[in-house]
């Protein structure tokens, strides 16, 4: 399954190889655009008096955390609709390969594209920046944004079990759900200027706590204890929701088989 899934995504990748060079320049481009537009409402300065970080290393860092957990989830969470209107959906439910085993292995080639983005993004910028000190710095967001992806992984299974049951146009709600949880990960909206309610439902997502460890990383170039914390709390909110985001996707595919694809 993983052979397969890497010959399927990387084909695609080979193939197109502007969409690839667009997603390598993203983490550059998104973060010109918001330095240029906050350089010009108040100043780079403001920022780092504020928050105690470089905004450079703060938006590329985000930039690329926000792709990362994106590219992941995205593959995953849109699958069933793909295999839908491609017409495979119907072979894939009657193939023997455990469920599990098939939608772990469908997000790991885009978590190599993961490493490369912040092989090619984080840690050049983090190089100028900070000097021989910043290649360790640098890797260390990555592989936090690396833990942030992997993360999201059960959240995305736990949605799509959800989503995929209740619904029958399943892209429409997609687009809905899909931007309200990359805010509640607070890549470019710190959960500590969120209202309580908001901070608490930040909690309970993994990739969030992965962010939030990032950001103080980002003030001091140091992970202190509470940093740790955070990255336990997101292995740990992982491991409880994997099983549960599996079962969920099991129980849906065992309704598909009862009922039938719809062709319409």
């Amino acid at each position: 399954m993983v052979k397969a899934e890497y010959v399927f995504v990387y084909g695609d990748v080979l193939r197109r190889k502007s969409a690839l060079v667009s997603f390598l320049a993203y983490p550059y481009m998104l973060s010109a655009f918001i330095l240029i537009v906050g350089y010009g409402v108040g100043g780079l300065n403001a920022f780092t008096e504020k928050t105690g970080v470089d905004p450079v290393l703060f938006y590329v860092s985000g930039s690329y955390i926000m792709l990362s957990v994106m590219a992941v989830s995205d593959d995953l969470m849109w699958r069933p609709d793909f295999d839908h209107w491609m017409g495979t959906l119907p072979y894939v439910l009657l193939s023997p390969v455990s469920r599990a085993y098939r939608y772990i292995a469908i997000p790991l080639p885009r978590l190599t594209l993961v490493v490369l983005l912040g092989a090619t993004s984080v840690m050049p910028v983090f190089t100028v920046l900070e000097g021989l000190g910043g290649i360790l710095a640098g890797l260390i967001v990555v592989l936090i944004g690396v833990l942030a992806s992997l993360s999201f992984i059960p959240v995305s299974m736990l949605v799509m079990g959800l989503l995929y049951r209740s619904t029958g146009e399943n892209w429409r709600v997609l687009n809905i759900v899909r931007p309200l949880l990359m805010i509640l990960i607070g890549v470019y909206y710190p959960r500590q200027m969120m209202p309580w309610i908001g901070r608490l439902v930040t909690y309970l997502l993994p990739p969030s706590n992965s962010v939030e460890a990032a950001q103080r990383f980002l003030a001091t170039l140091q992970l202190d204890t509470y940093s740790w914390l955070l990255i336990g709390l997101t292995v740990a909110l992982s491991i409880v929701y994997l099983p549960v985001g599996i079962k969920g996707l099991v129980a849906w595919e065992g309704r598909l088989r009862l009922t039938g694809v719809r062709t319409e």
